[in-house]
């Protein structure tokens, strides 16, 4: 249940919290897509922005109202952010119309430009219209809505998009496979908005894997006419676009990357004996672009194929690019960045936990030198203390399952375990 990050409250005291809350979960589902719904969406952007938040200096608790697919009353909501005297609280939710509008909508409790809550409002709405490019619908009065009327702190609700819109893209497609890593650019924009407002240095923006597909916004072809849409099966390859390879025949992706980050590229492309037998992918990076010759009817097809690793700054244009002196079907799909390293969860820059859930130990590392982690039980109990130079390994003998909290003693950084036997 949410009363959990209590426990974890208690332990931290200096500087700025935050209450985050993901709307609905349970059997309220909230808006309803294709292919995700609301409730889920937010719980992923607000985990996400927790994890932001928790690292950026300045801000010592990031608490949440629900952690879990659960019902939470408006009311406990509210209780939970007063009882615990949050310095300010964010609700997050995405909108639903009639599948036809798309924008981002930020409420406050006034618009008077006086009110704290409206000068948050501000920049998060600006950071979030900016992240996703949706029609700015401004930021508006909202004190008729209960987590902001009876929060006893500067409250914002945030609507980022239009979760049924369908009518270039499916924006619950591009949620429920994180295409072009659209939760992620949520999360970093309310995060990018809200250090904005506390005059706090913002995060790079994230190093995680970007899936660019062919129904993204961020995708475009030369000629929409000359090109078809073939359909296939996976989630990447529920359909496609494909074309006669010719010079003038171009498709394009583009989406945010890692600040100065080093990804490998790669293209996915349906298989079939019509493919052309040879193509051009012209991937922009920080250094120019380069060119990368492909078979497309003998190299990949069905699978990913790499074209290389590069460095971007902060965005990447990938092109398909035909060519006259080989015919056939040149097929436009989708385009992954991943980091060369992966991705790791239950981490941030200062302290990772690996191996969480657990079974049998958990090993604690912080960022470098000598390290003290204090571990605590679900009603905030101090139970062990562990120590190591760079790393510091917990065993937690004869504990039962459940919930426990570790905490570096230097960074007051705290990550939820779970020990599962």
């Amino acid at each position: 249940m949410f009363l959990l990050f209590k426990s974890v409250a208690v332990l931290v005291t200096a500087g700025i919290t935050i209450c985050l809350d993901p709307g609905h979960g349970g059997t309220s589902t909230g808006a309803v897509g294709d292919y995700i719904l609301e409730k889920d969406v937010v719980l992923e952007v607000a985990l996400e922005l927790q994890n932001w938040l928790s690292q950026v200096p300045g801000i010592s608790f990031v608490g949440l109202t629900r952690d879990g697919d659960y019902n939470v009353s408006l009311q406990a909501r509210t209780d939970y952010a007063n009882s615990w005297g949050f310095d300010y609280f964010v609700s997050i939710h995405e909108n639903a119309f009639n599948g036809a509008v798309q924008g981002t909508e930020t409420f406050c409790y006034s618009l008077d430009p006086g009110d704290v809550s409206y000068q948050l409002a501000v920049p998060v709405q600006s950071s979030i219209v900016s992240g996703y490019g949706y029609t700015d619908r401004g930021v508006k009065a909202g004190a008729y809505l209960h987590v902001i009327r009876e929060t006893q702190m500067p409250a914002i609700l945030g609507e980022g998009s239009f979760l049924d819109y369908t009518q270039q893209w499916n924006e619950s497609y591009l949620y429920a496979f994180n295409v072009d890593d659209h939760n992620g650019v949520q999360a970093w924009a309310y995060t990018h908005g809200i250090c904005e407002f506390l005059g706090l240095s913002v995060p790079s923006y994230g190093n995680g894997v970007v899936l660019m597909d062919n129904l993204s916004p961020g995708f475009t072809v030369d000629d929409s006419l000359e090109w078809a849409v073939e359909a296939s099966g996976a989630p990447w390859m529920m359909n496609c676009f494909t074309a006669e390879a010719c010079a003038e025949r171009t498709a394009s992706w583009s989406s945010m990357v890692a600040v100065n980050g080093v990804f490998s590229v790669e293209s996915w492309w349906t298989s079939g004996s019509d493919r052309s037998q040879s193509v051009c992918y012209r991937v922009f990076h920080s250094g120019g672009y380069t060119d990368v010759m492909v078979n497309q009817c003998s190299q990949g097809g069905g699978e990913w194929f790499s074209l290389g690793n590069f460095s971007f700054d902060g965005d990447c244009t990938v092109q398909l690019l035909g060519a006259e002196s080989s015919p056939g079907v040149m097929v436009a799909d989708a385009i992954k960045l991943v980091p060369p390293t992966g991705v790791e969860e239950n981490s941030t820059d200062l302290f990772r936990v690996v191996q969480n859930p657990c079974s049998s130990f958990c090993f604690v590392f912080a960022a470098a030198g000598e390290t003290e982690v204090l571990i605590f039980d679900f009603s905030g109990r101090l139970i062990d203390t562990v120590t190591g130079s760079g790393s510091a390994v917990w065993i937690p003998a004869n504990l039962p399952d459940g919930v426990y909290f570790a905490v570096e003693t230097d960074t007051d950084v705290a990550v939820k375990l779970v020990y599962l036997r």
